[in-house]
């Protein structure tokens, strides 16, 4: 296996991309979780959730609020919850961490943010970013009324097209894909998965990839053809990144905004004391080195959460962040840090 420190030009950051981005390291103001923590990039934003404080439900499970920020227009934007603390039967409320993803796969042209998540009843349920309002909608169906799961649920959206998976009693993992406002759940399950924590998806371009634990702490990575077909994917075993971990990775792309940037799909998983990183190039895996270093105090051993962007024409800035939590008790912090940047700048940008 090959290894590399960097793949991508690396740039400073100018002021005029600051004011559409968070800063390169910050702990979030506001967000304390007691799990990991959600990331995704809405136009040139990010959005980011997190299981809050708990509570013990009728049936005696540990339940959490659902917290959510939004970084818009150069600032954090007051932080949000779902309903809790309604009569029991209509609040919101998720045992694991909560998934996130952008997709116009509502059938009205509009980039749309979508959040999942494991309510108490064991299914998973979702909503839907108004963009009116920046708040995430209060209703909360499931997925579909036999869609369990036993951790948290994986999110990703390609065009208009999102894609959940989710793992099931049996350690398995089931997937659907959702269109126009409608989900299709496919019945076959992802052949080949036997995991205990939940999953990971990534969708870009013509494929899609799913990234899960084995017994053994390593990670194994699939992938599909995207569209998928009505009766669903035909799934191909990537070679496995060089990753130990006990708790699910996450995965995310980085695309062809950026010229001359090759694209590359980047897994993240924690060992226990860092963060850790490789990326797909289309035949083998690279890994940073050293890991990502974490700031003093503990780091939970909980999933990562990764997000990509790129903002600017002239020249094109893009972003590679990476979220965590830290040790806390009774929940920790969230910390955001931008572990890669790159810079394209055509040839005769700015003297035009």
């Amino acid at each position: 296996m090959k290894h590399s420190t960097s793949y991508l030009t690396i740039a400073l950051t100018i002021c005029l991309l600051a004011c559409s981005r968070p800063a390169s390291a910050q702990v979030i103001p506001q967000a304390k979780t007691s799990a990991a923590p959600a990331l995704t990039t809405f136009g040139v934003n990010t959005l980011v959730a997190w299981a809050g404080i708990s509570s013990v439900s009728a049936d005696g499970q540990t339940v959490h609020k659902v917290g959510y920020k939004y970084f818009y227009d150069g600032a954090w934007q007051t932080q949000q919850t779902m309903p809790y603390g309604t009569p029991p039967g209509t609040e919101i409320n998720t045992t694991a961490a909560p998934a996130l993803a952008q997709a116009e796969a509502e059938g009205d042209g509009l980039n749309h943010a979508y959040m999942a998540w494991r309510q108490d009843d064991g299914l998973v349920h979702y909503a839907v970013f108004d963009n009116s309002s920046n708040t995430f909608s209060t209703t909360d169906p499931s997925i579909c009324s036999s869609c369990d799961t036993i951790s948290s649920p994986a999110l990703a959206g390609d065009g208009t097209t999102l894609y959940a998976a989710w793992t099931t009693s049996s350690g398995t993992i089931q997937y659907a894909s959702y269109t126009d406002a409608a989900w299709n759940i496919y019945s076959v399950d992802v052949p080949g998965v036997s995991t205990k924590v939940a999953p990971a998806l990534a969708a870009y371009g013509n494929d899609l990839y799913l990234a899960w634990v084995t017994e053994y702490n390593t990670i194994q990575v699939k992938h599909a053809t995207l569209p998928l077909s009505s009766s669903g994917a035909t799934w191909t075993t990537l070679p496995a990144p060089a990753a130990l971990t006990s708790v699910a990775p996450s995965l995310a792309f980085i695309g062809s905004v950026l010229p001359k940037v090759p694209e590359r799909l980047y897994v993240a998983w924690n060992t226990g004391s860092a963060i850790d990183f490789e990326s797909w190039n289309g035949s083998e895996w690279f890994s940073f080195t050293p890991p990502l270093p974490i700031p003093p105090g503990p780091l939970e051993n909980f999933t990562p959460a990764m997000n990509f962007f790129a903002t600017g024409t002239c020249p094109t800035n893009g972003y590679l962040n990476v979220a965590y939590t830290l040790g806390g008790s009774p929940a920790g912090q969230i910390e955001l840090t931008t572990i890669n940047t790159s810079t394209y700048e055509p040839p005769l940008c700015g003297k035009l």
